[in-house]
């Protein structure tokens, strides 16, 4: 293959990568290139406690319904949209509580250092990045 015949390629290959990335929306292009969010669910719950039950959920997704024991968690990612908003409820030992996990309305950067997000459920209540969020038997976002 010679250099014009090359160059004809790289040139046609340009054109198509041109088009189809002019195909997507701007926010779909974003996707592509940005880095998923990554929200951790953990059972910090005291040793030898009843089973951690937990459903989460968005508007497009249902991430499906989990047990977790001492120590375990759930994590899912997804990539950030113009109306992302995550939430779980969890049960334990007869208490509840049902709470957003992200909403992108709401959260900074600084809220989830790279892109990761930390829950555990403890004996007391709710934490999210070590400090107290939810209460149990709390039903509010």
């Amino acid at each position: 293959m010679n250099y014009t015949t090359m160059s004809m390629n790289l040139c046609r290959l340009l054109v198509i990568s041109v088009v189809l990335f002019q195909s997507f929306t701007p926010s779909t292009a974003r996707y592509i290139m940005e880095k998923p969010v990554f929200v951790y669910v953990k059972d910090a719950l005291p040793q030898g406690s009843t089973t951690l039950f937990m459903h989460c959920t968005s508007g497009d997704d249902d991430l499906g319904n989990h047990t977790l024991t001492t120590g375990q968690d759930f994590h899912f990612s997804f990539c950030i949209a113009e109306h992302t908003l995550f939430f779980c409820h969890l049960w334990w030992n007869g208490k509840n509580a049902a709470f957003e996990v992200f909403n992108n309305h709401k959260w900074t950067p600084k809220m989830c250092p790279n892109k990761t997000c930390n829950w555990e459920a403890r004996g007391d209540d709710i934490y999210f990045k070590n400090n107290k969020k939810y209460d149990w038997n709390n039903t509010r976002s």
